[in-house]
């Protein structure tokens, strides 16, 4: 199976690009929020990102939390810009949702 990293990178309070999203996950995949996507970290469709991934399989951009005063929950793994491009060498393929 093929596995995908999907970068979200807009909130979806503005578009509906993290619900296209998070209905194609499937199990293998990495969901990573990056820029305006922080915010969904207090968006419902969370819960069902979490519940269609592996655990530990959602992570954000901690940089870009912070820099929206954004507090990372404890089920979401803050990561660094660098560790996000190794991400991108562990997946068949990457997706960027804008």
């Amino acid at each position: 199976m093929m596995s995908i990293l999907h970068l979200v990178r807009s909130s979806q309070f503005q578009s509906t690009d993290f619900l296209q999203c998070v209905e194609v996950l499937t199990p293998g995949d990495q969901l990573v929020l990056l820029d305006d996507a922080c915010y969904n970290l207090h968006h419902p469709l969370l819960i069902q990102a979490q519940e269609k991934l592996l655990p530990h399989k959602i992570a954000v951009v901690a940089s870009h939390a912070q820099a929206r005063a954004i507090p990372l929950p404890e089920t979401i793994t803050g990561i660094s810009m660098t560790e996000l491009v190794h991400l991108t060498f562990d997946y068949n393929s990457v997706v960027t949702w804008q």
